[in-house]
């Protein structure tokens, strides 16, 4: 669970909306990025399907810097050499909260 309000931080006493927010699950090696898609939102686990490497998150996507795979915040691949979109996650919204659901 990720309240919404993990999204906004604070920048010279102004509120600037993050647009994703990283999270460490006890199941997963790897970090889990949620990123937020104008009022929707999209967590994927940052390992590479290539190699395994764990990936960078900037520019609006995800680059792996093993092997140059690249990585649509949905998870999609944007250019190789992975062949396989990224591991997602279902999640759900209500006011206050973001739930991930690892299984």
């Amino acid at each position: 669970i990720i309240p919404r309000a993990e999204f906004w931080k604070t920048v010279k006493n102004k509120k600037v909306e993050r647009p994703f927010v990283l999270v460490n699950a006890a199941d997963e090696e790897f970090p889990i990025c949620i990123y937020k898609n104008n009022d929707s939102y999209t967590a994927s686990l940052l390992k590479c399907t290539h190699r395994g490497c764990e990936l960078n998150v900037g520019g609006g996507i995800y680059s792996c810097p093993c092997h140059g795979s690249e990585f649509s915040t949905e998870g999609k691949v944007l250019e190789g050499p992975a062949d396989q979109d990224l591991k997602t996650y279902k999640i759900e919204t209500d006011n206050e909260n973001i739930y991930i659901y690892l299984f």
